[in-house]
């Protein structure tokens, strides 16, 4: 019986230049993450991650917290595979549409002028301003009526993940499959499983860092079983959203 754990990326680093990469408690979120799952004899039989630093970053310490349980785990060569069609959208767009929306948006000028104030001290502050920004960015860029030079379309985004969907959820010689992806993808993807009507960013701002959801094939379809969970991280004070 295949089951399918849907994992966000561990925390990654937000105020600094290059968010592309895991801070040190995203690293010890994914290596938690790999010690749990291990410890209750969950080991992965395939690894699916976006190519994206951060994705694979959290699988390579979710590995090691597996490793920290059983050293002798045996993987083929095809045990760990990369799919792009899992990746988030890149930080750019977020810059070119807060650039664009701050020349035609007043109150968003406002806020992203007190954003960057915050932003570097992290907090509830700098998160609530980054949230209320970023889903005014993902608004229009749903939308679709304006998109930046160089940056993919909501359509194409939105494409891919379906695709990623059809392509992983279905029936699988791999008894346990972990794919390591980001909050956007995992937001379109839960709408799509749960068949909810709600707007397909609903899910993204409550996407927990290294969040597992799990999903078990039963009469011929995925049906899910826990959601945006975080057995390893017991500690609220440990617990990050971005």
């Amino acid at each position: 019986m295949s089951v399918i754990y849907l994992i966000r990326h561990g925390q990654a680093n937000s105020t600094g230049e290059d968010y592309d990469l895991l801070t040190d408690k995203g690293k010890e979120q994914a290596f938690a993450l790999g010690k749990y799952m291990a410890s209750n004899g969950d080991f992965p039989d395939k690894i699916i991650s976006g190519t994206m630093r951060r994705h694979k970053e959290t699988a390579e310490f979710f590995m090691k917290g597996i490793n920290s349980v059983n050293s002798d785990l045996k993987t083929g060569f095809d045990f760990h595979s990369f799919d792009a069609n899992w990746n988030e959208f890149p930080s750019e767009l977020w810059k070119k549409y807060a650039e664009h929306l701050s020349g035609t948006r007043p109150e968003f000028q406002r806020s992203l002028l007190q954003f960057s104030k915050v932003r570097l001290k992290g907090g509830v502050r700098s998160a609530a301003l980054f949230f209320k920004l970023t889903e005014e960015i993902l608004s229009v860029w749903r939308k679709g009526d304006f998109t930046p030079s160089g940056i993919e379309t909501f359509k194409n985004f939105q494409s891919r993940v379906d695709l990623a969907c059809e392509t992983y959820f279905q029936p699988s010689n791999s008894e346990r499959t972990f794919i390591f992806t980001s909050g956007t993808p995992i937001s379109l993807t839960l709408k799509k499983m749960l068949k909810q009507d709600e707007d397909v960013f609903t899910w993204m701002p409550w996407i927990w860092n290294s969040s597992v959801s799990m999903f078990r094939w039963v009469r011929g379809r995925y049906i899910p079983v826990s959601l945006n969970f975080l057995p390893h991280i017991p500690d609220k004070s440990s617990r990050t959203l971005y």
